[in-house]
């Protein structure tokens, strides 16, 4: 700008002024990353102050032409007010121009809509409850295209995205209309704009409610299960139900959590599941429902516990529900088979077996490693590999009925059944292998879960303490 050319954001200011028509804010953007404790309009209309005054010093100091050049370019491309009247005391003349090229819309600048979006967002928000917020939009291509390129022909250094400036704007007058809390990391709401549609989307965060489920019933899934001949569409096979068992505890749980929280569809994520044909007693299963697009964020977890029991009618029943978080849920997928869990069997036997036998056995599942092979049962749905499991403690008695009564304290993710018949060697040892006589379930209750608990290695959720007598 100066014969010198040592001011370079001034040398800058007006190479980009003479390319197009640029507003304070859009300007200054282009320099944001400099003296950042003013604003970007303040930084634009500062620039074009001391390139107003500059002009001003050169036509008085005899370099006419420059001073009057530069006073073109502020008064057309610039739309700065002090240097029009320059123009017209100096009689200079210029092009006028009342549109920015990088910030305008349909006739208007997108920053002075913005608080038109805010009132329309406020409204879309009125029935939604929420904490904390982030706001942010989808930029318009064109204006994003030729900023990017502008910055590109000119070499900006220092410059913030339309984005970015749009967001915080947009940020902070939300933030005044709402009296809520932006929130960068994890907020409950997105408030997006989108620049080419002129509407608003608002993504809800999922809510997730952590808590215990205890099966009472037998022939319940842990989550629907479609009818294998249809698929889920209904057929005569299934009745036209589409489902192979009627209910499950997924919907049981899930079902009360979502109406309660005004949600639009819930995930229902367990530590591990029980067999159709198991019950989940003692301390229950731990579960994390996560529910999406809730407008209630806020709920009343034992009136939702009393709502869930009332419904599944003595077949479900859950305990112990609190707010959780995504990772929780997450960590109780992982790491369901480092839980110990405690299992009850019923164990049916070809003949019947003395006590020293039953001694031997038990001695031998403690503190084993098993080697568990795919179960026959599950191949058709699980990779068939062979699994280490660890077995802490097996208790075996003899019942009045000829029955044995079973106790066994595993690793998570062990198949009881198996355990028990050896599932034709593919687990060994078995009861059966080990007390020489074929023998399998006959009826199996989970009785306690030691939950690993999140960011411990070594700390677990006591049990209810079973009864192995009986």
């Amino acid at each position: 700008m100066t014969p010198s050319s040592r001011y370079m954001i001034l040398d800058t200011a007006l190479a980009l002024l003479e390319g197009v028509p640029l507003c304070d804010r859009c300007l200054g953007r282009q320099f944001a990353w400099l003296s950042t404790d003013s604003s970007n309009p303040e930084r634009g209309r500062s620039i074009k102050l001391l390139m107003s005054m500059a002009a001003e010093q050169n036509i008085k100091s005899g370099n006419a032409d420059w001073g009057k050049r530069v006073l073109v370019v502020l008064a057309g491309h610039g739309m700065f007010e002090p240097a029009r009247k320059l123009a017209e005391k100096y009689a200079v003349e210029y092009e006028q121009y009342g549109k920015c090229s990088l910030c305008t819309l349909n006739g208007r600048s997108i920053f002075e809509i913005i608080p038109d979006i805010v009132e329309r967002a406020a409204q879309e928000l009125e029935t939604i409850g929420f904490s904390t917020f982030l706001a942010g939009c989808r930029p318009n291509p064109r204006l994003a295209d030729m900023e990017d390129e502008l910055r590109a022909n000119y070499h900006i250094l220092y410059g913030e995205t339309l984005k970015s400036d749009f967001n915080r704007e947009f940020g902070k007058q939300l933030r005044a209309r709402l009296g809520k809390t932006p929130e960068f990391q994890h907020p409950d709401i997105v408030v997006i704009y989108d620049m080419v549609a002129d509407k608003i989307q608002l993504q809800i965060s999922p809510i997730f409610v952590y808590g215990r489920y205890r099966k009472l019933q037998r022939g319940i899934p842990q989550s629907r299960w479609d009818c294998k001949a249809c698929g889920g569409k209904g057929c005569e096979k299934c009745g036209w139900t589409g489902r192979r068992y009627p209910d499950s505890i997924a919907e049981y749980v899930g079902e009360p959590m979502m109406e309660a929280a005004r949600g639009m569809q819930y995930k229902f994520h367990a530590a591990g599941r029980e067999d159709i044909d198991t019950l989940m007693l003692g301390n229950g299963r731990p579960f994390v429902v996560e529910i999406s697009q809730p407008k209630v964020r806020t709920l009343d977890l034992e009136a939702v516990a009393r709502e869930i029991n009332r419904r599944a009618e003595g077949k479900v029943e859950v305990i112990d529900l609190r707010t959780a978080d995504r990772e929780l849920g997450q960590f109780l997928k992982k790491e369901s088979s480092e839980n110990v869990k405690e299992y009850e069997a019923l164990i049916e036997t070809e003949e019947p077996v003395d006590d020293d036998t039953l001694k031997r056995a038990e001695e031998a599942l403690h503190n084993v490693v098993i080697q568990q092979r795919t179960p026959t049962r599950v191949a058709h749905r699980r990779v068939d590999k062979v699994r280490p499991k660890l077995v802490y403690e097996a208790k075996l008695k003899k019942r009045d009925d000829g029955l044995l009564h079973g106790f066994f304290r595993v690793q998570g993710g062990t198949y009881i059944k198996e355990l028990i018949s050896g599932d034709d060697g593919r687990t060994t040892p078995s009861v059966a292998e080990l007390i020489g006589i074929p023998a399998v379930c006959v009826e199996l209750n989970v009785v306690g879960i030691r939950e690993k608990e999140k960011n411990q290695d070594t700390a677990y959720v006591e049990p209810a303490t079973p009864d192995h007598n009986a």
